[in-house]
């Protein structure tokens, strides 16, 4: 048993000015008041910390199997775990890609003993470009979320037999609006792929998801579609409405979609702060510094570690959010979006938690990260919100073993 003691509690339903203990057994939340007595439990006095449930990341890259230079599973749950992230989904562009059941097993197979929640996404397409995979099969095997990510789904009859196939059966369909390879020529190539997507998906109805939005004409765009009733979840990331630290390598800045303009960042505050955008993910991208720093530098952020105090800093500590609306997006509707059981502060619930300090300030380090990938354009910002406890099921997955809080 675990004896949380003197914790204030918060979820997207409540937040409480009286300090609780939480008592945890076998993986669950057995009671929660303000004074519990237990000789049999290991105790964690969180005196000045915060209890909120655990962070779900929907867009997460963990290159394993195929790009393990890059990040494993084992060190991006390290990285998941320090941050408070207690349930993740991982995209395809692994090697193989999981766009058929023996490759999707396979894939599955590097995650079966992780401390978190790992939910595996396949492909639409064979190999994130070719022809149809068979999404019914894949389905039946266990999956629940498709995308291209890093690429869009291309042909039109593809996104809606797709669209048709998520509403039969309830599966999530996750979309990249972005078409890379034209998006500096042309700009606003996001808006192109948005419009089409969401004007399919007015007739279709499947469960649409578009992926870290950017820009303010997609967000004028999806504020008229959301009024009309199109089905449809936003997501953003942090470093849509965050400004990025500055001096490091241009390599540190490069990703798709690329970082926007300051009125784009603006926007993307106010579709936080209006409810428009559902979701704040990381969309983490490992990569090593040798191919960040390359003379055509690979594209992408580590982010998942980040996610939470980068989140917390520039939407809570700035006064733009309550903390009690920040888990909403990070924990209530991504978990929701991913088809599992919303983790909040109830007895009978699983016990997945987060204890933090609101009023330790830090830097955001290379040598602090625990991803492979050091790459976040963040280096040397100030931060505010620092992980103490992550709990899993019951479990200290964070700090780890012969590490101090």
């Amino acid at each position: 048993m675990l004896l949380i003691r003197n914790s204030n509690l918060v979820d997207w339903r409540r937040s409480s000015r009286t300090t609780y203990d939480i008592l945890i057994d076998d993986g669950v939340i057995k009671k929660i008041d303000t004074r519990i007595d237990c000789s049999d439990a290991d105790i964690i006095e969180a005196k000045g910390l915060v209890a909120i449930p655990g962070i779900v990341d929907p867009h997460v890259h963990l290159r394993q199997p195929g790009y393990e230079w890059k990040e494993t599973v084992e060190s991006g749950v390290l990285a998941a775990t320090s941050g408070g992230v207690t349930s993740l989904c991982a995209m395809p562009n692994v090697m193989p890609c999981p766009d058929s059941v023996e490759n999707y097993h396979y894939v599955r197979s590097f995650q079966s003993d992780t401390v978190i929640r790992v939910l595996q996404s396949c492909s639409i397409n064979q190999n994130l470009s070719g022809r149809r995979n068979n999404w019914k099969e894949l389905y039946e095997a266990g999956s629940i979320v498709f995308t291209n990510d890093g690429l869009p789904v291309d042909r039109n009859s593809d996104m809606a037999a797709v669209l048709w196939f998520s509403k039969e059966t309830g599966v999530l369909v996750a979309e990249h609006p972005e078409i890379p390879e034209f998006d500096k020529s042309l700009g606003n190539t996001e808006n192109a792929v948005i419009c089409r997507d969401v004007i399919l998906n007015e007739r279709i109805g499947g469960r649409l998801h578009l992926q870290h939005i950017s820009l303010a004409s997609s967000i004028d765009f999806l504020k008229l579609a959301r009024e009309k009733k199109i089905r449809f979840t936003i997501e953003t990331c942090p470093h849509y409405f965050i400004e990025t630290s500055e001096g490091l390598s241009d390599g540190f800045y490069e990703v798709y979609p690329p970082i926007r303009t300051d009125n784009d960042i603006e926007a993307i505050r106010r579709a936080i702060v209006s409810g428009l955008i559902d979701i704040i993910a990381s969309d983490h991208a490992p990569h090593t510094l040798e191919e960040k720093t390359s003379e055509v530098p690979a594209r992408g952020f580590s982010g998942v570690e980040l996610l939470f105090p980068l989140s917390y800093t520039a939407l809570v500590s700035e006064g733009l959010l309550s903390l009690q609306a920040l888990t909403k997006l990070l924990t209530f509707n991504s978990s929701n979006l991913l088809g599992i059981n919303p983790a909040c502060l109830e007895e009978g619930e699983r016990a997945d938690i987060v204890l933090f300090d609101p009023n330790e300030s830090w830097i955001v380090e290379e040598s602090s990260m625990y991803s492979k990938g050091k790459n976040t354009p963040f280096l040397g910002k100030k931060l505010e919100a620092k992980v103490k406890y992550t709990i899993a099921s019951g479990k200290i997955v964070y700090p780890f073993i012969g590490e101090s809080v």
